[in-house]
């Protein structure tokens, strides 16, 4: 983070001694302010706060042995940042001829990201001093709604295909080029590295088309013969995971344990089906990096957070337009309101936090969500995937390649009679922890310490 820091320092130190106008020099600064932020924000979500360095050092500058500043005077540079890049950055429509610039929406979306995120740490970790970060969040978030250069995209599945690619709804994006051979490393992930594999607890948070969580529904969710949990569903579930027995490049879908997927789930989105063979071919998809529809969850978010409450106003202007997006699917979720939220006996702040979970699923936010919300312990939770009986071992449903399940490579938990697999059965990582007075942030690393007497650790790293 520190590299780019320094790249955008140095811009800044000298951007003025160029030729061309004001308009233009300004616009050039917001970028480079608006990536400062970006990579402060990586560095103060992670570890806290950390030495702000707001120009280019060279070997026998003093900043070399800053100490770590206050991570709230982090997030004020931030702000500061971001408020620069969003009034002299130019809005989407300004940039039609220059596709993948920095926006003045993005500089919005990113001030109420990042706003959100410092407001709801505060809150629940100090109990204190988070209201202005959350005024801001609800104010970027609004000033990204009203300019009207954004709109949610009606197909969702295809929002994360070659078809969506710049649709309205995406604010910033890492863009991908055949003709530079740059390709989404994403797909690859899903099917043929092992590395990002939904899991039991993800499916269950989809809302039954009642729009209650399973355990409250009036619909009965069985989970077996397989592809039979996506019935009566919140449409998002079935566009976001593969179902199994849906058409997957030409033929029914089947999760193998073998090749595919250690939790009997796979992700659906980013999922390019020309890529799901054995040997991968290259994809180009964009990877959403900001997008209208988190924009309206940290609206709805912000908004409870800052009140403890939220009207049906800003619940339609937010997270009931997420579910408008299915309108005339026989699964829409109903609309989220006060009087739905009482007469079942939910918890708004509950639904809100489950809205974002199943819409933002797979875009690289939930860990951070789980850190800012203080609910850090979820990640030592039993991992289990799909519903698999013990006779499932002799049916190739799960491995058609191999004519049944290997026993060795997939092991079993027996939850109220029923047996899931357990994805880390008998290995390390079965034995997994959360300490609440370590892991929210990370450690800094030792070869930091060693050059600058003046870091402190972390925490509980020691």
């Amino acid at each position: 983070c520190y590299s780019w820091i320094r790249i955008a320092n140095d811009f800044l130190e000298n951007y003025e001694r160029a030729e061309g106008t004001d308009e233009v020099k300004a616009r050039y600064a917001g970028e480079a302010r608006f990536f400062r932020a970006y990579y402060y924000y990586q560095l103060v979500t992670r570890f806290g706060g950390v030495p702000l360095i707001t120009k280019t050092l060279d070997m026998d500058s003093p900043e070399l042995t800053l100490a770590r500043a206050d991570k709230s005077e982090i997030w004020n540079l931030i702000f500061e940042d971001l408020e620069f890049a969003a009034t002299y950055i130019p809005s989407k429509s300004q940039l039609s001829a220059d596709i993948g610039r920095i926006t003045k929406g993005a500089a919005y979306a990113f001030w109420a990201r990042a706003a959100l995120y410092a407001g709801t740490y505060y809150k629940f970790h100090e109990g204190a001093n988070y209201e202005s970060y959350l005024q801001m969040a609800v104010k970027a978030a609004k000033a990204v709604i009203d300019s009207g250069e954004y709109a949610l995209y009606p197909d969702y599945r295809n929002l994360f295909l070659y078809a969506g690619i710049d649709c309205d709804e995406h604010i910033l994006s890492y863009r991908y080029s055949e003709a530079d051979g740059v390709f989404n490393p994403i797909p690859r992930y899903i099917i043929y590295d092992f590395d990002c594999e939904p899991t039991k607890y993800m499916a269950d948070n989809f809302l039954c088309k009642d729009g209650l969580p399973i355990e409250k529904s009036i619909y009965d969710v069985e989970y077996l013969p397989p592809g039979k949990e996506f019935e009566n569903r919140d449409p998002r579930m079935a566009l976001t995971l593969w179902k199994p027995g849906d058409d997957y490049d030409g033929s029914p879908f089947l999760p193998s344990l073998f090749n595919q997927t250690r939790t009997g789930y796979m992700f659906k989105k980013y999922g390019v089906e020309s890529a799901f063979t054995y040997e991968p071919t290259a994809v180009y998809v964009n990877n959403i990096l900001l997008r209208y529809a988190e924009v309206l969850l940290i609206y709805a978010e912000a908004t409870y957070e800052l009140n403890d409450k939220i009207s049906d106003t800003d619940l339609n202007l937010s997270i009931n337009l997420l579910r408008d997006r299915f309108n005339g699917d026989p699964n829409q979720l109903p609309h989220l309101t006060n009087a739905f939220v009482l007469q079942h006996n939910l918890s708004m702040r509950e639904e809100i936090r489950r809205e974002r979970r199943v819409e933002l699923c797979f875009e690289d936010t939930r860990y951070q969500d789980l850190m800012r919300w203080k609910w850090g312990k979820r990640l030592a939770n039993r991992v289990l995937g799909m519903r698999f009986e013990p006779s499932d071992f002799d049916n190739p449903r799960f491995n058609p390649s191999e004519g049944k399940a290997d026993p060795e490579r997939v092991k079993l938990f027996e939850l109220n009679g029923k047996h899931y697999i357990d994805v880390f059965a008998g290995t390390d990582w079965e034995n997994r922890s959360f300490d609440e007075n370590k892991h929210y942030y990370h450690p800094i690393p030792v070869n930091v310490i060693g050059k600058n007497k003046e870091i402190t650790q972390n925490p509980g790293w020691d």
